[in-house]
């Protein structure tokens, strides 16, 4: 199988919406397999432009690590 260099956009990304969401979650959001999954992070395969889209759109959802961090007034 070839690689290609993976995208650091698409490594973190899924890194942070497995960390969130599981990969069974992040699977279903992006109707992949886990495989694929695991392919686009290894850059066995690259991400289509739409679900990289889709997985940008998962993450903005997403409550920023730092938020549940910050002090309250």
């Amino acid at each position: 199988m070839n690689r290609i260099p993976a995208s650091p956009l698409v490594m973190r990304g899924l890194e942070i919406g497995e960390k969130h969401l599981g990969m069974d979650e992040l699977c279903k959001r992006l109707d992949a397999t886990p495989a694929t999954i695991e392919a686009w992070r290894l850059g066995h395969a690259e991400m289509p432009d739409r679900t990289f889209l889709q997985l940008v759109d998962l993450l903005t959802d997403l409550e920023p690590d730092w938020m549940s961090r910050a002090p309250k007034p």
